[in-house]
């Protein structure tokens, strides 16, 4: 059974200052292989509440995509549209 993620109401005013890279390396570190794809992982930030939008929407895969490619020394584009959590 997967494991649920609960936030815990003490830190989620700590959670409301992270950027969308801060959290997307919060989520990678759980990840099988530091690897996920670019969906699933704009998914499970915002299931979690880590990161909304300024319009509390969810992030959409393109910009998480987008982030990678800022953070080149964070996140490893893979094909398919996968992204890879560098060894830092």
């Amino acid at each position: 059974m997967p494991k649920k993620h609960v936030v815990d109401a003490n830190i989620t005013s700590k959670l409301e200052n992270l950027t969308l890279h801060e959290v997307m390396k919060i989520v990678f570190l759980e990840a099988e292989n530091g690897t996920m794809h670019a969906a699933k992982l704009a998914d499970e930030i915002y299931n979690r509440r880590l990161y909304l939008q300024k319009n509390c929407k969810k992030s959409q895969y393109t910009q998480i995509r987008a982030r990678c490619g800022h953070y080149p020394e964070l996140f490893e584009a893979l094909p398919g549209n996968y992204i890879k959590l560098k060894e830092v």
